[in-house]
């Protein structure tokens, strides 16, 4: 590969960049930038044709000991060498994240602060900008000044760019050790083990590069994985993370790996750290630090036309989806949804296109993007994406609970044939896609906000759609918890809120609309506070009869037990106050949902400082009081009088 040397842009006059200094070596001392890292540099460089480059001795730096005293401090250190404008010799880095402790020590006329955090470190020889001999990369993290724990750590071979030998991977639970042959490619058996339980296994099993199998050993028993098996054509390709999806989709339907952990895991975080090193060098000068893990893969060549159709079912996949994403997450159709029926249909298409095209469709133009379709054989991974068999032109959909379907169909649906496993299915399962859904679109049209004109209701909508999804998710998880008493109260929260919502949709005016949207807005947060207090009142009751209890010597049973005080008190909340509060909440509306949940919140804190009072006159007078107004009534001038 053929680098261009890069001009540096240095934080001096370019005037004297450009003086002719023919191989003279320069020193330079001051503000450099490289990518994200921005420090003091101190390096040796020359001027080749009217070109800078960096020569001799590199290093850039970064450290603030005031931010690192008042909050934390984020350092770096970047030290190495040059060739004329290429990475040479030993390189050094440093990657620090620390904050100060409160302790610190005076040695001698210094204090001295204890700092912890992370920091990662990698040290290494390049050869032309390619790694040699022995690299590591170590991130520890730190307490006191000290390691307290390895966090990750990678030792590596390389010869000429080339791993060799054997190699060691390991984080703070899982160890990795694995070897390959002399050309890169990885053999024999990659083993993995945790530190805490060592019989524990994870083992890829390589046969000059071909990943035959994966054996799993977990409690003591086996699990042993097929991949790759007597594929005629095979390609080297490097260990990167399409690899890692390649195994996922070869054998998702054949066994069970923990591709979140394990060796793929190690193998993904090693990848990140040498591509952050790589990334960094490339900035100034041409370099390829990478772990350079080789490995054979099946190939399945595509040709010409076949890599045209997959680049056309990406680009109707990305339009398609985009339409999606516009409709479904469009806040006005999603209210008038409610009370339209033909919007309502139109979307539930809408949602059936996105669960049985797009979504399979998006797992095929990743794959395309990871430049892995050429390692996957065709029907099978047709299959994988479409385990249900694939989509049909005619998509139904369900409209209500009596289950009544309708149909929508393209006028030109018997233009696209689903048959078959190639390259023109997916392209045709792709293009009906978004010609389903661009119709869908323009269908829908005059139902989507007019963004100029109504900027300040859409807003509204999406808070007002956020409010009922919230109110409805909370809902629906106190439902089980609570007996029957609380469904139809809860029930009636829900209807209020989407009946609002209803009325609301049918409104035609946008300056009604953004005042009854506002209010709308207020009433959702305040049936959302109602449900809280509601969805706590079994466990709030519960805590105050265990306050209304005293400890009672019973000298038959020769312990002491618990028995009830007050009871008329809490009789009255148990029996009176609380299926009043279920029944007011059965048929509250709006402008009623506010007083209700101060009522319920006011009559509970009540309750808590009635335990201590003296209460023998409200107790007299609750004897033969059954009204729900006057018992609250006859609280509120206990806390009056006690007041007074």
């Amino acid at each position: 590969m053929t680098y261009l040397k890069k001009r540096l842009v240095l934080f001096i006059s370019l005037g004297f960049l450009y003086q002719s200094y023919g191989q003279e070596k320069q020193q330079y001392s001051g503000p450099l930038q490289v990518g994200g890292y921005e420090g003091k540099a101190n390096y040796s460089y020359v001027v080749q044709e009217q070109d800078t480059l960096y020569n001799g001795t590199f290093q850039l730096q970064s450290s603030n000991l005031g931010a690192l005293v008042e909050k934390e401090d984020t350092s770096f250190l970047i030290d190495g060498n040059f060739d004329k404008g290429t990475p040479n010799g030993p390189w050094h880095f440093q990657f620090g994240e620390f904050q100060t402790e409160s302790e610190s020590k005076l040695v001698g006329y210094e204090y001295r602060v204890f700092i912890s955090g992370r920091q990662e470190e990698s040290k290494g020889k390049l050869v032309n900008g390619i790694p040699n001999d022995k690299w590591t990369y170590e991130v520890n993290q730190i307490k006191s000044s000290e390691v307290e724990k390895t966090l990750f750590k990678s030792v590596i071979n390389f010869q000429n760019g080339i791993p060799q030998q054997s190699f060691q991977i390991e984080n703070d639970s899982t160890v990795l050790i694995g070897r390959f042959l002399r050309n890169g490619l990885a053999h024999d058996e990659w083993t993995s083990y945790r530190a805490n339980a060592i019989d524990d296994t994870e083992n890829w099993i390589f046969e000059e590069g071909v990943l035959k199998e994966i054996v799993t050993v977990t409690d003591g028993l086996t699990n042993r994985i097929p991949v790759f098996g007597t594929d005629k054509t095979y390609k080297v390709v490097a260990l990167n993370p399409g690899y890692l999806e390649l195994l996922k989709a070869t054998i998702s339907s054949n066994g069970s790996v923990d591709f979140s952990g394990g060796v793929s895991e190690l193998l993904s975080k090693n990848n990140g750290y040498y591509k952050k090193l790589n990334d960094i060098l490339n900035e100034m000068g041409p370099a390829s630090v990478t772990p350079n893990f080789k490995v054979k893969v099946p190939f399945y060549e595509l040709d010409s036309l076949q890599m045209k159709t997959i680049n056309q079912i990406a680009r109707d996949y990305k339009a398609a989806q985009a339409i999606s994403d516009t409709l479904l997450n469009n806040s006005h159709l999603n209210i008038v949804r409610r009370s339209d029926a033909d919007a309502q249909y139109r979307y539930e298409v809408v949602k059936k296109i996105n669960v049985d095209f797009l979504q399979p469709l998006s797992t095929f133009v990743k794959y395309k993007e990871e430049d892995i379709l050429e390692y996957m054989e065709l029907p099978k991974l047709m299959q994988q994406l479409w385990p249900s068999g694939k989509p049909n032109t005619k998509i139904e959909v369900v409209m209500d609970t009596a289950q009544n379907l309708r149909t929508f169909v393209l006028a030109n649906t018997g233009e696209f044939n689903f048959n078959g496993n190639s390259t023109k299915t997916v392209s045709a399962i792709a293009k009906y896609a978004k010609l389903s859904l661009q119709e869908l679109m323009e269908s829908l049209s005059d139902r989507l906000t007019n963004e100029a004109r109504l900027q300040a209701l859409n807003g509204l909508e999406k808070d007002l759609i956020a409010a009922n999804d919230s109110l409805v998710q909370k809902i629906d998880s106190l439902q089980p918890e609570l007996t029957l008493d609380y469904k139809a109260p809860l029930k009636n929260l829900k209807n209020l809120a989407d009946g609002l919502l209803g009325d609301y949709a049918l409104l035609k005016n946008p300056e009604k609309k953004l005042a009854f949207g506002n209010k709308l807005k207020v009433c959702l947060a305040e049936l959302h506070e109602l449900t809280g207090v509601l969805g706590d009142l079994p466990h709030t009751s519960l805590e105050i009869e265990e306050l209304y209890q005293d400890a009672i010597w019973n000298p038959f049973m020769a312990t002491v037990m618990q028995e009830g005080v007050k009871k008329r008190i809490t009789s009255a909340y148990n029996e009176i106050l609380i299926p009043h509060f279920l029944e007011e909440a059965t048929a509250v509306n709006c402008e009623k949902v506010k007083p209700l949940t101060e009522q319920i919140t006011h009559t509970n804190k009540r309750m808590v400082k009635l335990r201590e009072g003296d209460t023998k006159k409200l107790e007299r007078k609750l004897r033969k009081e059954k009204n729900p107004q006057e018992v609250m009534k006859l609280l509120h001038e206990q806390s009056i009088a006690k007041e007074k």
